[in-house]
Formats: structure tokens, sequence, C-alpha cells
């Protein structure tokens, strides 16, 4: 029983021990380290083509000069480059990146051998690249080492805001100094814009106007109500005959008069309607991101503050279309566009009289947007409905009240007006045009000046370019069918007899002119006869 128990004992004191010396020397030996453990210092790179030491920027790499224990370490310049023993390893320095800039390390090892190397302290463009990669993935970012701490960006990018932001990650690795990063990087895909903006507005005015003017004058007594101002002249009681002179104002549109008995009378019932349609569309093409300006118009003088010697000054103001547009394409297809289209002209109405002359006025429609469209879309960017009205009248107490016979003693004046306006804008991408696709009359070069018969016998002011033929049989050919292109677009009237006739392949009905032989009458390319030396007949047309 005791042996047992001794046994036992030493048996679990035995363990103890046991337990004891592996703690021991568990707690004696250094812990292993891992090869790539996290935070320790990369190796060094070297540039292949100068074979300096490349160290990061705010960056600690370790470099192993050789296989000699280090006894001593000099940098040229510290405020570029720090560098200290690595307390892992007698044979390596850990180099520290502080200031970009180039410098030199001299080791000095313990058989009093050395080792020069030139160290350029530089953003780490690798780590740069990863995130660039990581963050834009479908961007092609090459990042270039500039002058000094200056980074260029170079590549393309689908879409404007990725380059704000590759920008903003390249800043960020030169100490978030943005002027040290030169974004050369390009937008792909088409990046020119064409803007379509239709301005459409729309007048309608009506006016209506009554009054009624009357006099009757006889030889005792008169009577006149002249409140519309249309009727003038003396008033005399007991004139010659027994009236007095009376005259009728331009202003009254019906007038009548009976000159024995006295009695005149002037009317002016009116009712006028105005219509005014105006429509413009410019267009423009401009780069994404680069602002575009269009005018079409002149300038209007007006009456300036300054003066001369010879009279008041004078300012000249823009009338016509005018359109300011900045496209930025996005790369998921969409359009954002800051538009300012705007129309001026010439309103007399408007103007000024002053002691120097006459200064117009002017009609103004502008509008100023930012919206965002896919390509081909259209959007209303502005619209206004404005309805006016102005109603007038002048009457005689008590006399003017009275109905229907009131109408006799006022006048009575009523305008409206009403203007619709809307300015539509569609942005679409387009490209260059391939030389095939290049139009080949432009305006003004589709036309020739007329001849001396064009002029002033058929009073044309332009004819189609080439040759002409003025007549087929004993028909009269338009000039216009003249054109290579008349047979391409339907024919409009009655051409000899027969509609579309000139366009047909047979030529004219029978009876009517006849079409030479195997094609239709439009011939262009026919030479234009000549007459024989000697004759008067011309020559054939073949």
């Amino acid at each position: 029983m005791h042996r047992i128990k001794y046994l036992r004992r030493r048996v679990l004191a035995g363990l103890a021990a046991l337990a004891g010396m592996t703690a021991g020397t568990a707690l004696a030996q250094p812990p292993a380290k891992a090869p790539d453990q996290a935070g320790a210092p990369a190796e060094v790179r070297m540039d292949k083509t100068t074979g300096a030491l490349i160290v990061p920027l705010g960056g600690a790499v370790r470099y192993t000069p050789g296989a000699k224990l280090i006894a001593d370490v000099f940098v040229r310049n510290e405020d570029v480059l720090q560098a200290r023993p690595d307390a892992a390893s007698p044979k390596t320095l850990v180099l520290t990146g502080r200031q970009a800039g180039a410098t030199q390390v001299t080791v000095t090892f313990d058989d009093k051998s050395r080792v020069v190397a030139d160290v350029v302290v530089q953003p780490d463009y690798e780590l740069l690249r990863q995130v660039i990669r990581r963050t834009v993935p479908t961007a092609t970012v090459e990042v270039v080492p500039g002058v000094g701490n200056v980074i260029i960006l170079t590549g393309f990018v689908t879409r404007p805001e990725d380059s704000d932001t590759i920008a903003k990650i390249a800043s960020s690795a030169v100490g978030g100094n943005v002027t040290n990063v030169i974004n050369n990087l390009q937008i792909g895909g088409a990046q020119h814009v064409l803007i379509d903006v239709t301005l459409a507005q729309v007048d309608r005015s009506e006016a209506r106007r009554l009054g009624v003017d009357f006099a009757v004058i006889g030889t005792d007594a008169a009577f006149r109500s002249s409140i519309s101002g249309l009727l003038g002249g003396n008033f005399t009681v007991g004139g010659a005959g027994g009236a007095g002179a009376t005259t009728i104002s331009s202003g009254a549109n019906l007038a009548f008069g009976i000159a024995p008995s006295g009695i005149f009378a002037a009317i002016r019932a009116l009712r006028g309607e105005g219509l005014a349609k105006f429509l413009s569309e410019p267009k423009v093409i401009t780069q994404s991101g680069r602002p575009a300006f269009i005018r079409a118009g002149g300038q209007q003088a007006v009456l300036g503050p300054a003066s001369g010697i010879n009279g008041p000054g004078v300012i000249l103001e823009n009338v016509g279309t005018q359109l300011e547009v900045l496209p930025i394409v996005f790369g998921n297809g969409k359009i954002y566009l800051e538009v300012n289209p705007q129309f001026r002209s010439v309103n007399n109405s408007r103007g000024l009289t002053t002691a120097f002359g006459f200064s117009p006025g002017f009609n103004e429609q502008q509008t100023r947007s930012s919206v965002l469209l896919e390509s081909g879309q259209t959007f209303a960017i502005g619209g206004l409905i404005e309805n006016e009205v102005q109603a007038t009248t002048a009457k005689v107490p008590y006399l003017g009240d009275m109905p229907c016979v009131g109408t006799l003693f006022r006048t009575v004046e009523h305008a409206e007006r009403e203007t619709e306006l809307i300015v539509l804008v569609t942005p679409r991408l387009v490209d260059a045009m391939d030389c095939n696709q290049v139009p080949r009359r432009v305006p003004g070069r589709e036309t020739r000046s007329p001849d001396d018969y064009e002029l002033f016998l058929e009073g044309l002011m332009e004819a189609p370019r080439g040759q002409r033929r003025v007549h087929s049989g004993n028909c009269k050919l338009p000039a216009y069918l003249c054109d290579p292109t008349a047979c391409k677009f339907p024919c409009v009237g009655n051409l000899c007899g027969t509609p579309n006739a000139n366009c047909a392949g047979g030529g004219c009905a029978p009876g009517g002119c006849a079409t030479p032989a195997g094609g239709p009458v439009v011939a262009p390319v026919v030479p234009v006869p000549v007459a024989p030396v000697g004759g008067t007949t011309p020559a054939p047309i073949p």
C-alpha cells in the first residue's frame, strides 16, 4: 500500500519535473520567425537600368550588401535616407525613405572593405499601380516617375470620374499634393458630341376696338361727342348752310355725314389678329469636357451713355441665335450637358425716343440648364406659356354707362396676347466621317450662275450644275429636272400632260413629247447643241 503511494508520488514528481524542463526549454529558445510575417520590411529592389537601390518614400526595406559582418554605415544625406542595423541579422541594414531624392550609402565591413551603393527614394510606384488596378479595374494606367517628387499618369479610362479618382490616389503617394500629379489620362470611346437645340416660339395676339364720335350741327344749336378723337375741325353754329366745318380723323374706318342736315358720324370698329412664329435650330459639335460656342446673327447699334462732339455714343448689341454648351461623356453612355441657348431680336415697339434720336428695344428668349441624357434622347429644358390681357375704356359719365345707347358715349379697347415657348435639346455621340461619306455638294456649290437665256427669258437666279437640256421634242424641261438627282425624288406636277412623266422610264405619254431611245427625258450628260459653221440648224443631239 505504501509502496504504491511512493511509486505514484515518484511518477507525479517525474511528470512535474519533465513539464518544468519542457517549459524552460521553450522559454529559452527564441520564437521561430515566419519568412513572410506581416510588418517585416521587404527586400530592397534594384533598378535594372542604373543599378540604384529603390527605396519607397515613407517605407522601409532590408538591404544585405554582402556575406560579411557590417561594422559601420555612412549615409551622405540623412534627410533623404535613414539606415540602421537589422536586429535580426548583423549582415543586413534597414533602409527608410524620408524624403524624395537621391543619395549614397557606404557600408564598411569588419575586414575594412567597403561597398558604395546609390539610393533613390521615390514613391512606391508598384504599390500605387496595384491600388489603382484594384480600385479601377477597367482602366489601363501607366505610372511614370517624373523629375523630383512628381508622378505622371498615362493611359486610358472609360469614364471621366475614373480619371479624378486615379489622380486623387496618385496624389496620396506624393504627400497629398495635387500639383505633383500630371494627369495625362485619356477617356476611351466616342468623345465628340453633337448638340442639337430647338427653340420654338409662337405669339398670338387679338385686339378689339370700338369708338363712336358724332356731331349734329344746326343753325341754332349743335351737339358733338368726340371722346374717341375721330372728329375734328371747327365747331360753329349757324354757319353757311347751317353747318360747321368738320374733319374726320384717319383713325376712323367708318364715317358718314349728311351735310344739309349737319349730321356727321365716325366709327372705329376694329378687330385684329396677329400670329408670329419663330423656330431656331442651332447645332454645334464639341469634345467631351470642352465648352463650345456658336452665334449666328449680327449687331444692332443703340444709343450709348457716352457722347462726343457729333452726338451721343453708340453701343453694339448682339442679335440672333447664340448657343453655349459644355458636354461631358460618362462611361455608361450618358451625357451630362450644361446648355445655354439664347435668341435675341430687335423690337422697335419696345424702343425709346430721346432728344438724340430713337433707340430700339429687344426681344430675348434664354434658358440655362443642366441635364443628363443618353445619346439621341431629347429633353425639354425650358418652356413658357404666357397670357397677357390689356383692356381700357373711356366714357362720358352717366351717359357712357347706359346700355346700348352708352356705346355712342364711350370707347373701348381690349387686347390679348398669348406666347408659347419651348426649348428642346438632343445630344448625340458622333465621330469623324469616312472620306466616302463626305458630301460632294455643300451649300452654295450645288448650283451655278444662270446663262443669259435662263436669266432674262426664264427669270432663274440660279440653275443646277452641269449641262442643261432646255427642251425634249415639243416639251420644255424645267431647270430642276436637269439635276442628276431629279429622278431620285418624287416628281411634282403634271409635266407634258402626264403626271411624273419625266421620271418614268418610258418618257411621256403617246402624243406628247417623245423620250430619247432607251432612257428618260432627263439627260444631264448630253452635250449642248452646237450650230454648225455657216448654218442655222443646230446639230442633232446624240
